[in-house]
């Protein structure tokens, strides 16, 4: 089983994550710092996704992979909970 540990920027305590079955999708949607996931790649790939974000977090810390990853789920999890749109912003144009 994988598992990360991250901080939770709200609370502060550390929370034990399994992350088993992350697609490459739930990946991907994930706000990952490119130039980080490059160098990991070069690294560590091919491999698993889960393994992947594994090696992330021990790249950028559990501090700051709680900040990026707890809010995307978060903000995942919110949006599907109540049916909502990814929002986008729009320039009005008469």
């Amino acid at each position: 089983m994988t598992r990360i540990t991250l901080r939770d920027p709200a609370s502060g305590y550390l929370m034990d994550c399994a992350i088993d079955g992350l697609t490459h999708d739930d990946l991907a949607a994930l706000p990952l710092d490119e130039q980080i996931c490059a160098e990991i790649a070069k690294e560590i790939a091919p491999c698993l996704p889960a393994e992947f974000l594994a090696a992330y977090v021990a790249r950028v810390g559990v501090v700051g992979a709680g900040l990026d990853i707890l809010r995307a789920w978060l903000d995942h999890k919110t949006r599907e909970y109540f049916g909502l749109e990814p929002w986008r912003s729009r320039t009005d144009t008469p």
